[in-house]
């Protein structure tokens, strides 16, 4: 059962239908069983209206996303099938990839106080530190990407995902 309602509650619609916002939503909700939402984590927004809402503060680029992505999709096939999170784990596991995407391609990547203060509040820099170290142990520090896996991924993914790139060596390293 996923964490949290991705659709069905006219996201799409809302958020003009972003297909790459969309799929991260669905690909971090995925990963794996989470807890049901609690008086805990009601002030949540919605997993697709956070991710837009921090995507568009941190100008986080297509590139990043997809590389956080394949991390995702990386954790959601190491992880064992009894795994379990809280109702927040989802917004944890997209925060965690986009930074760590972030600091594996740029030397001028986003930092954990920028993180922590562009979700207002819900989490604290200790909290993203600990996401950010959980996150590269359950990958095992494996970060490394090159550009056939990129193209392997969106390949795969292209119609879902909507979205075409024109690559160069400035994309990515």
């Amino acid at each position: 059962m996923p964490c949290s309602i991705i659709r069905n509650d006219n996201c799409d619609s809302a958020f003009g239908g972003d297909a790459l916002m969309s799929f991260t939503a669905g690909s971090c909700d995925s990963v794996l069983q989470c807890s049901q939402r609690s008086l805990k984590n009601a002030s949540l927004p919605n997993l697709l209206h956070f991710i837009r809402d921090i995507t568009n503060r941190s100008k986080v680029s297509k590139i990043t996303m997809v590389v956080g992505l394949i991390y995702v999709n990386r954790l959601k096939k190491t992880l064992p099938s009894t795994a379990r999170g809280d109702f927040d784990t989802p917004y944890k596991i997209f925060l965690s990839a986009i930074l760590v995407a972030s600091k594996y391609l740029s030397d001028q990547s986003l930092q954990n106080k920028t993180i922590a203060d562009i979700t207002d509040g819900l989490y604290t820099v200790k909290d993203v530190n600990t996401m950010e170290r959980s996150f590269l142990g359950l990958l095992k520090y494996d970060l490394w990407v090159d550009r056939n896996e990129v193209e392997d991924f969106l390949d795969q993914h292209r119609v879902e995902l909507e979205i075409n790139f024109d690559w160069t060596h400035d994309n990515m390293a």
